[in-house]
């Protein structure tokens, strides 16, 4: 990703000004949400999750878990996932019925998904190159403020796991690349609980395009922390009013208030 800041502060400023009633939700990201990423050796977590929009983000080694993981709203594990599932499995699955998202990348799906959750997804071959990407989903929250990724590049690093669906009645396909073949999913997602899991082939931190609006990978990253937020903290809807003109996005305010 190309100076990771100013694009999140950019995609930010984008989704609010595209929907209106986002900033409700970023706003209540910036005061009180709470996001944990595991560190991978192939995926560099670290170079992307100090810069999504949270009050707290906690970057950890894939060691033990840490406690009360079950109150984060988000839960970000890079590839490969080498976690020992015999002291993460358990916090994992209350986090998820705490109405948590649990996001996960490439070799987390043999590693860790297809582990926890049986019969949803499996790793299905490998894949690499690089690959236009088509939504089958456009209305879906992970692509909310997005006009268009269709033809977005998506890079897809040697040995990727491809995502096997195994239960298509559960798993929702969000992205895919025809091109790629056989099992082309590349963004995926399904409820546990009150919670949901996300999952994607290759890794956040080589995804990047220079056409403006084609940063497709921090908008799933922001719009998981947003449905975090949706699912774990919103109640009746405050007054919001949007400040700021023009196209800098540090312009951009938001002001909340609640009703009554």
């Amino acid at each position: 990703m190309d100076k990771p800041d100013k694009l999140f502060d950019q995609v930010m400023a984008d989704k609010i000004r595209a929907i209106p009633e986002k900033a409700r939700i970023i706003e209540t990201a910036q005061r009180k949400g709470r996001l944990l990423a595991v560190r991978g050796s192939m995926d560099y977590v670290d170079q992307v999750a100090p810069h999504v929009y949270a009050a707290e983000k906690v970057i950890v080694d894939a060691g033990p878990p840490p406690a009360r993981l079950a109150e984060f709203d988000v839960v970000f594990i890079g590839c490969p996932g080498d976690l020992d599932l015999s002291e993460w499995g358990e916090p994992l699955q209350s986090f998820l019925q705490n109405a948590g998202v649990l996001m996960t990348t490439d070799w987390c799906l043999q590693n860790i998904v297809q582990q926890l959750f049986p019969k949803t997804i499996k790793n299905g071959g490998s894949a690499q190159g690089v690959f236009p990407l088509r939504a089958l989903l456009p209305k879906h929250p992970l692509l909310e403020g997005l006009d268009h990724c269709d033809g977005t590049p998506w890079v897809v690093e040697a040995s990727s796991h491809r995502i096997a669906v195994l239960d298509p009645k559960r798993v929702e396909v969000v992205l895919d690349a025809p091109s790629m073949g056989g099992h082309s999913a590349v963004l995926v997602n399904f409820n546990v609980g009150k919670g949901l899991v996300v999952h994607a082939i290759s890794h956040f931190h080589l995804q990047g395009s220079k056409k403006s609006g084609e940063y497709v990978s921090a908008y799933i990253l922001t719009n998981v922390v947003d449905e975090a937020i949706r699912r774990r903290h919103l109640a009746s809807p405050p007054n919001i009013r949007v400040l700021g003109q023009g196209s800098d996005p540090a312009s951009l305010r938001i002001r909340v208030t609640k009703r009554g």
